[in-house]
Order: C-alpha cells, then structure tokens, then sequence
C-alpha cells in the first residue's frame, strides 16, 4: 500500500511536469538563489517540517498535495537512507511550461545509508511548481 502511495504522489507531481522542456536558465532567475531555496526545502524534509515545504508552493501545487502526503511519500524513503549527511550534487535547469519560464534544481543527497534525489521546480515567484523525490 505504501508503495503505491509513493507511486501515486510520484505521478500526481510528475503529471504537473509533463510538457515542460529543458533549456537554459532564464535571466529571470537567479541561479545563486534556486540553489539556496532548494537546499532550505531539503532541510524542510530532512526536519519532516512538511507545512514550510506547502507554504512555499503554488497554489496550483497546494491544490494537488497535502502536508500528511508528502509525509507518507518521504517518511518511508527517510527511513530507508537515513539520517542527511550532505548535498552530494546540485544542478540548474531553465524549463518552459505552456510558454511560462521555471527553474528546476536535481539536489542529490547523501546520508548515512543512502542517498536521495530532488527535482524542486520553481515558477518566476519562487513558488514551488514541481516536487519529484526518488530515492
């Protein structure tokens, strides 16, 4: 069952996604600050402070997910890898969807067991348009 919910989350995001291309970060985003915004939602989810991760998303993505699913989707993966050692690598990509600029962020983590995948992706406000982790 809880793989399914993981399951369900993960396409519910990623469907957010779809139709999105990659290309060059617009000028209209400050890489220096994706990176740092990124680190802080990573913290978010190391810290299980689940609220702060939804007050910082859109209200398109606030519609789709719930702070009790992003519970039951990191909870299960947390356990698994452990407790957060490092940003192990980071990377910025410009994406363009139905013709609105965004920024996604690939945050790799490492920790005691394991590690973890983030792809946060932002809107020109900052505001969290895309939230994909794998383990």
């Amino acid at each position: 069952m809880n793989k399914l919910k993981v399951f369900l989350l993960t396409f519910l995001v990623g469907g957010i996604l779809v139709g999105c291309s990659s290309s060059k970060l617009s000028e209209d985003f400050d890489e220096a600050a994706l990176k740092a915004d990124a680190q802080s939602i990573v913290q978010m989810f190391c810290n299980n402070d689940y609220e702060s991760v939804v007050d910082k998303m859109s209200d398109k993505l606030k519609a789709a997910i719930t702070e009790e699913q992003l519970k039951e989707v990191w909870e299960p993966i947390q356990n698994t890898i452990g407790k957060f050692d490092s940003i192990n690598k980071e990377g910025v990509v410009g994406n363009n969807d139905d013709n609105q600029e965004m920024a996604t962020v690939v945050e790799i983590i490492k920790c005691e067991k394991g590690k973890a995948q983030f792809k946060i992706t932002y809107n020109k406000d900052m505001k969290l348009e895309g939230l994909y982790i794998i383990k």
